[in-house]
């Protein structure tokens, strides 16, 4: 049986038609579209890619990772997320992996999903932050095991909306960093405007290798009610932001 995956906001985006989610399988499969998949509470991520979209036996091949010990641990795991996090967003959770040999080599399957979400629609434009200074996020993380023992993450914005933002973390990974996880008391230090303090809600997670091996990860953090006084400075950086990328376009 598969476990539920998404946040009570995204169930309008919820597909049941297995004919519509094998076209959406089929689309990804042809673009070879990079997908995100996680399990062990998203403390193991790698990507892969769809191989084919079996519909006589209503199952989904993928790629298979290299490391034979990682991937001893994901077909052991009954709780598997795939995502794809960029342009229009796609995610399902599969309860079961098994390994396959395919005609050119080894492969994962899984059952065809009952259903996924895929949300097309953008609420809010994304704005990139400057990588020369770039401008920094400050989280308070509460272990609940040990109330008295508090950890800090000081992570670096990426991008900003009028929504939330999106932060560049590197590994290993707070556990405590999960999707659907809130933080009180963040701290954004915007540049000439102020320093806000926000709760935030985990809404992604998605982790890639740079050339040099290093693992690094995105996290779409969402703000929750914020205050007047942080929504005005929200909205002021990211004026500032629209109209230096105005100012910028316009000596091109």
């Amino acid at each position: 049986m598969e476990h539920s995956t998404h946040l009570p906001d995204e169930e309008q985006h919820v597909i049941h038609n297995l004919k519509e989610i094998a076209q959406i399988l089929t689309a990804l499969c042809k673009g070879k579209e990079m997908l995100s998949m996680s399990f062990n509470d998203n403390k193991e991520v790698c990507l892969t890619t769809i191989i084919a979209v079996d519909m006589k036996n209503h199952a989904v091949h993928l790629d298979v990772g290299i490391d034979d010990a990682f991937n001893s641990r994901l077909l052991a795991s009954h709780h598997v997320i795939f995502s794809k996090n960029d342009g229009i967003r796609i995610k399902w959770v599969s309860a079961h992996v098994s390994e396959i040999t395919l005609a050119d080599g080894k492969a994962i399957k899984i059952a065809l999903p009952q259903k996924l979400i895929r949300m097309q629609r953008r609420d809010f434009f994304r704005l990139t932050t400057p990588i020369i200074n770039p401008v920094p996020c400050v989280i308070p993380v509460h272990d609940k095991a040990n109330p008295g023992k508090e950890d800090v993450l000081e992570l670096t914005l990426m991008d900003v909306s009028l929504g939330g933002i999106c932060v560049l973390a590197s590994a290993p990974l707070n556990p405590l960093m999960v999707i659907g996880e809130h933080f009180d008391g963040c701290k954004i230090s915007f540049p000439d405007i102020g320093v806000t303090s926000l709760t935030l809600q985990v809404r992604n997670i998605r982790s890639f290798t740079l050339m040099d091996g290093t693992q690094k990860y995105h996290i779409g953090l969402q703000f929750i009610q914020p205050s007047r006084g942080n929504e005005g400075m929200i909205n002021r950086y990211t004026f500032n932001l629209e109209r230096a990328a105005l100012a910028a376009a316009s000596e091109l």
